[in-house]
């Protein structure tokens, strides 16, 4: 489930799976993390990648609309009022996607538009929604669906996600990890140019800054994201990078080689792709490969344990 619009560029690697809150596919959805008596919650979810929790300060979509502005980058995650199906919806202006899971494989992706305070979506095979938006709550009926229709709710979420990519010219590969309003990225070209960097999401405004003028503006489209990324002096590249599921991430590791205190980072692709770079010193190479089965990987004969880099954490460091 990607919105996109014409003018913007293709990603070249393959498309992450489309959002999974319940079924037996591991994607980008997670645990469902509702307030206490919410009736969206699940009774159980697949443990995955991206955390979706409702967000008291999230901005209302629906007052947007009636503002006359358009909220460019709302998530919302709930459940048919019988539990019998999860829903994801992502809502990009005046374009709408959603995804809906019944387990045992029966899932759907719909595509269609907002209206006001309206979302009206179809699938194949007549699938249809409904639904309309009412502050941070969407509610609607599915119709069509496993040969039935389900009324449903789901409220706005914030999601601890990830954005994978690439430059458009394929220079560099970046990881970003987002958490609520802050961001935490890695980008490399897997030899001699790389980059932490830091920031904040505002709206659907991405911004990071790093060590001696490196950075990445970009803009959340629907699943997707947009922008410039500056990993070193003289260099800037657009680029573009999707939500994507695991293994998708940012890595690191901290480690002593031959004594001297070596950062390693890794921005790996939804597809197990990875690109890294160790840095010792002043000296840079290309990383060893991640055991992505287990986080760890192999140095000089000797096995190292590395870890998964989150979107509030610290990662630039004079």
């Amino acid at each position: 489930m990607h919105l996109r619009s014409e003018d913007e560029p293709a990603i070249s690697y393959a498309r992450p799976e489309p959002l999974n809150l319940g079924g037996p596919r591991r994607s980008l959805s997670g645990t469902l993390v509702t307030k206490p008596g919410s009736s969206a919650a699940p009774a159980s979810a697949t443990s995955a990648r991206a955390t979706w929790a409702p967000s008291a300060s999230a901005p209302s979509t629906a007052a947007a609309s009636a503002s006359g502005q358009t909220s460019l980058h709302a998530l919302y995650a709930g459940r048919s009022s019988g539990d019998q199906v999860t829903v994801a919806i992502a809502i990009n202006g005046k374009k709408a996607a959603a995804d809906l899971n019944a387990g045992l494989a029966s899932e759907v992706s719909m595509q269609g538009s907002v209206s006001g305070g309206e979302v009206n979506m179809t699938a194949q095979d007549g699938i249809g929604m409904d639904a309309y938006l009412s502050g941070q709550d969407v509610f609607g009926t599915i119709t069509g669906f496993l040969g039935q229709s389900f009324p449903f709710s789901a409220q706005q979420a914030v999601v601890e996600a990830v954005y994978a990519g690439r430059s458009s010219g394929n220079e560099v590969t970046l990881a970003v990890v987002t958490d609520g309003d802050k961001a935490a990225g890695y980008v490399c070209n897997g030899r001699n140019v790389e980059a932490w960097l830091q920031g904040s999401v505002h709206g659907d405004q991405v911004s990071m800054t790093g060590l001696h003028g490196t950075g990445l503006t970009g803009s959340l489209s629907g699943l997707a994201m947009f922008g410039t990324v500056t990993p070193g002096a003289g260099l800037s590249f657009p680029f573009s990078a999707e939500l994507s599921p695991e293994p998708a991430g940012v890595y690191q590791a901290r480690i002593t080689v031959n004594g001297l205190a070596t950062r390693i980072g890794w921005a790996v692709l939804p597809d197990g792709t990875q690109m890294g770079v160790a840095v010792a010193g002043t000296t840079k190479y290309a990383a060893p490969p991640l055991d992505l089965s287990n986080d760890s990987f192999t140095l000089n004969g000797a096995s190292f344990p590395a870890s998964e880099v989150t979107g509030n954490q610290t990662v630039v460091i004079p």
